[in-house]
């Protein structure tokens, strides 16, 4: 082979091997970009799993902190079954305090077998326990009665309240209705 051809050929061959290199790294850099970008996204991942988990964490230090030691209290509050005979010895034992006497205390049947919220009634996202008694005293008394009622551990609100004096030689008659709330 003459020098001429022999140039041809391995300028040929260099052309060759640079197209194919030119084009292996043309692919190689294509992929890296991609398993760049790929590790990019499971980075932003990671991140974003991350502040979730920190997120996380510090809302259950929260909760630990201010909910759970009172979780107890909420309990009571707001108790899941009705709990009717304490809340009549509550009512009882205010009234008792406050000088006046239950003369009579109402609350519904239930309807069917007697269960941990029969009674009650639907009131927004709890239950209510419907109450109606008679209270007999001195105006000082039921107002005594009334905040001693707005300190009880569990919530209550007073819906109705009815006053008359049928004599007055006799004492005053209060007629409450108050519902007591359960969790449903």
């Amino acid at each position: 082979m003459d020098p001429k051809r022999f140039f041809y050929v391995l300028l040929i061959l260099l052309a060759v091997v640079v197209t194919a290199g030119g084009g292996g790294y043309y692919l190689a850099l294509k992929q890296l970009n991609a398993q760049k970008q790929t590790v990019a996204d499971k980075m932003l991942a990671a991140e974003q799993a991350s502040q979730e988990i920190d997120s996380l964490a510090s809302l259950k230090r929260q909760f630990d902190k201010d909910v759970a030691p009172n979780l107890a209290l909420i309990d009571s509050a707001l108790p899941k079954d009705k709990k009717q005979t304490e809340i009549l010895a509550q009512l009882q034992n205010i009234a008792g305090a406050s000088g006046l006497t239950i003369s009579t205390i109402s609350m519904p049947s239930p309807i069917g077998v007697p269960t941990s919220t029969s009674q009650t009634i639907k009131s927004g996202q709890v239950l209510a326990l419907p109450i109606s008694f008679q209270l007999s005293g001195t105006y000082d008394q039921l107002q005594t009665f009334l905040k001693k009622v707005e300190r009880l551990n569990r919530f209550t609100n007073v819906t109705n309240l009815g006053i008359s004096r049928p004599d007055k030689t006799k004492p005053i008659v209060y007629t409450i209705s108050l519902n007591a709330y359960i969790k449903p």
